[in-house]
């Protein structure tokens, strides 16, 4: 088995290499749920989602989100009736929020109900959330005033930060709500046990892989697999840059700087080996000297060939 930790639309890209990689290999996506929230009634899952509809080849291509060939007569209602409908979701999407929604009501554990849309939409995967319990990331960002009366501090939902503010707002913090009452399912706890190579996926460390980490005996988990020299990470930042999203952003405020360095560094107790792109092969003997083995290749994933080279040596990497 290869388990891989996961987390939006760079995690999604890199499933899709590990999948068309040619490994006989059950492959297990264990799966960030932090950015999950309650929106018009509905569970919305962003990150299983991103990752479901990618693998089904159901994926928005201009975004990397959401579905392609998508309708919005729903949100085009909203607006009619006065509503800031600032979080889009399409109507074959509500469609799932509809369908998960319904399932969690009736008792089925978020697990269980991942499983089935993954089954519905014959993805050759097994989907893990990383809990069946609530977690939610928070960020207490600086907003500026309105009113020119100085900057406001907010703690915001992570869908408000990203998506309601564009994730423009300087960061300040970062905790992850419920995160100490939560536990991983059996499923992922067996899957991080018994799993041949775990891969940390070129995702956000702080909002996509943070949360999994915090969870109850995760980290103690992976540092014990790290010892054994199964756990290869990869970094997100290429250049100095984060491929997609806020992350550059976020270590410059929460951190000192935010290069291929600064991500080893969170990752330097449960990881192994750490993989950087070859635009960062300056800085491979200064992340081994702090104790962190390195390699460096090609990690921008800009094609399916790509995606599946990477895939095929991070399973290789020692």
């Amino acid at each position: 088995m290869i388990a891989v930790l996961a987390g939006g639309v760079g995690a999604a890209k890199f499933l899709r290499g590990l999948t068309n990689a040619g490994l006989q290999e059950e492959i297990v996506a264990i799966v960030n749920t932090g950015d999950d929230w309650v929106h018009y009634g509905l569970h919305i899952s962003p990150d299983l989602d991103t990752i479901v509809y990618t693998l089904a080849n159901l994926v928005n291509p201009e975004t990397g989100w959401g579905l392609q060939d998508e309708s919005f007569h729903a949100r085009a209602s909203l607006q009619r009736l006065g509503d800031d409908p600032w979080f889009t979701l399409g109507d074959r999407d509500i469609g799932l929020h509809m369908f998960r929604t319904q399932r969690l009501a009736e008792g089925a554990s978020l697990t269980q109900v991942t499983a089935e849309i993954v089954q519905h939409l014959n993805v050759d995967l097994t989907v893990l959330p990383m809990t069946n319990d609530e977690v939610a990331t928070k960020v207490l960002a600086q907003l500026p005033s309105k009113e020119n009366q100085g900057d406001q501090i907010v703690e915001l939902d992570f869908q408000e930060y990203f998506v309601r503010y564009h994730h423009q707002p300087r960061v300040l913090r970062v905790r992850y709500d419920h995160i100490n009452t939560a536990k991983p399912s059996s499923d992922v706890t067996r899957a991080l046990d018994t799993a041949r190579r775990i891969i940390i996926a070129p995702s956000n460390p702080i909002l996509s892989i943070g949360p999994i980490l915090a969870l109850r005996g995760i980290s103690d988990q992976l540092q014990r697999r790290a010892s054994e020299g199964a756990v290869v990470a990869i970094s997100p930042i290429i250049a100095g840059e984060a491929v997609k999203g806020p992350l550059a952003e976020i270590l410059d405020s929460l951190m000192t700087q935010h290069d291929a360095r600064t991500v080893a560094q969170l990752y330097q107790e449960v990881a192994s080996v750490f993989i950087v792109d070859t635009a960062d092969a300056h800085l491979v003997e200064s992340i081994r000297a702090g104790g962190l083995a390195c390699l460096s290749t090609q990690t921008l994933m800009t094609d399916l060939d790509a995606a599946v080279n990477l895939a095929q040596f991070a399973v290789g990497a020692r």
